[in-house]
């Protein structure tokens, strides 16, 4: 790989950035991608079969639950992609490259996050499905629940310290949109649009701390 200097923002160019983007997209295809595309389009299908043998109310009661479990894995599979692999810390010294990969991979967890809520939500609103319809506007809340967990694995890899750590620090994410804020702020635009505004600006800052000397230091020390 070949990191950009000068400016600090470690630009690729050219076949050097296809070839990163075209790496990270091998190496996070099978957990990043793959468990998240598949587990949408389960939800969907159970949905549909649960609506077949009950009825739609039952299965719409049901529903609810299940869509809830999908950010839940959303944010599980980001965690392991982005501190499960140590080749992440060391692919390069310099910390430039190690922060293009981190939010290289982030922005390809996010991408397959959304595109599964949709293959999600599109057949159960298309059935019916969706507690508290508004239309295909609620495709909102399950894609902006994805992208939140995405922001959140991001911003806990880098700040936990350890999987470990990131791991239940997304779990207690989503329990609190799940259990508290989901429940309790109707109005789309606050539900989705407040906790992302935050999220964002806590990637910011994540994503400038990783460009530091000192954080690629002690990300190098600890996958020795």
């Amino acid at each position: 790989m070949d990191a950009g200097h000068g400016s600090g923002g470690g630009r690729l160019a050219g076949s050097g950035g296809r070839a990163l983007v075209g790496a990270q997209l091998r190496r996070v295809l099978a957990v990043g991608i793959v468990v998240p595309l598949a587990v949408g389009a389960a939800i969907a299908l159970v949905g549909a079969c649960w609506a077949y043998a009950t009825g739609a109310e039952p299965a719409t009661m049901a529903m609810i639950a299940f869509t809830q479990a999908y950010p839940l894995t959303v944010g599980v599979c980001a965690v392991a992609v982005l501190a499960g692999d140590p080749l992440v810390e060391v692919q390069a010294a310099l910390p430039v490259e190690f922060r293009c990969v981190q939010t290289l991979r982030a922005g390809l967890l996010l991408a397959a996050g959304m595109a599964g809520a949709l293959l999600m939500f599109a057949p159960l609103e298309a059935l019916g499905l969706v507690y508290r319809d508004i239309g295909w506007a609620g495709a909102l809340t399950p894609v902006g629940g994805a992208a939140l967990m995405v922001l959140a694995a991001y911003v806990a890899v880098a700040v936990a310290g350890s999987s470990r750590s990131a791991s239940l620090a997304v779990v207690a994410i989503w329990l609190f949109f799940a259990l508290v804020w989901d429940p309790n702020m109707p109005m789309l635009a606050l539900q989705r649009g407040l906790p992302l505004a935050v999220l964002l600006a806590a990637g910011a800052g994540v994503w400038r701390a990783l460009g530091s000397p000192e954080y690629a230091w002690r990300k190098l020390g600890g996958a020795r």
